[in-house]
């Protein structure tokens, strides 16, 4: 296993080394909007696209369309974005929305779905069908379309496939192959734990839907409740007003 992982590290590294950055324009519709603070679509055809301001830091790989709705909302349209570091951040797709209040994540594009892969950040992921669904540190999941009983179809909750991040982190990764061997070994370190926490985050994440679940159901019996008092006091007032005039 630990040889498997040297493989996959040197790959990476290896392509993050020669990669070469093509020049190209980036497409911005209006022309220049990123300029100004209205809503703004992005798209960079040859490079990656990279955006930072004042707390927010974010990412994106060539062809991947971003619309700005303001400096701390944007639409991911296709593709995938790392935002590096966020503080108050969202990102919506089509299926769900990704709000975090800090720290770092990604939203990739893959073969129809949506994952959403938390590294470090304080995540919710709102789906289109109202559900709520808070994400931990180093977990991962996919979120798609909505099915025939108007709900998101949605992946179980994951470890992040580390195999599979090394590709995506590598193609846009800021530093040197060296900084990125080293960044690496951390990340590695700090979710070691993960694998003996996985089944105690489960349960949590579980408890939270169930507790949802009987609150939703609490909240639509007191209105049924509330309908039938209604009702009666109606028929009340209507005998009174013609049995006891």
């Amino acid at each position: 296993m630990k040889k498997v992982f040297q493989f996959f590290l040197f790959l990476a590294a290896f392509q993050m080394e020669v990669r070469v950055r093509a020049s190209g324009d980036l497409l911005q519709q209006p022309e220049a909007c990123l300029q100004t603070k209205g809503s703004c679509v992005v798209q960079a055809p040859a490079t990656e696209f990279v955006f930072q301001r004042e707390g927010l830091s974010l990412r994106a790989p060539p062809q991947a369309t971003l619309e700005r709705k303001s400096e701390k909302e944007w639409r991911l349209i296709q593709g995938s974005v790392w935002v590096e570091k966020g503080h108050k951040v969202s990102v919506e797709t089509v299926f769900a929305e990704v709000r975090s209040r800090d720290g770092e994540f990604w939203v990739l594009e893959k073969e129809g779905r949506f994952w959403i892969r938390n590294i470090s950040a304080d995540l919710t992921v709102h789906l289109r069908d109202g559900k709520e669904l808070p994400l931990p540190a180093g977990f991962e999941f996919w979120v798609s379309g909505i099915n025939t009983k108007a709900q998101n179809e949605f992946g179980v909750l994951q470890p992040i496939s580390l195999k599979n991040h090394l590709k995506d982190w590598a193609q846009l990764y800021p530093g040197t192959s060296e900084q990125f061997k080293k960044d690496v070994q951390e990340l590695k370190e700090n979710w070691k734990s993960l694998a003996s926490k996985s089944g105690d985050i489960y349960q949590q994440v579980t408890n939270r839907r169930l507790a949802s679940i009987a609150e939703a159901k609490r909240q639509e019996q007191i209105r049924k409740d509330n309908a039938l008092a209604e009702q009666k006091r109606v028929k009340e007032l209507y005998f009174h007003k013609v049995f006891e005039r």
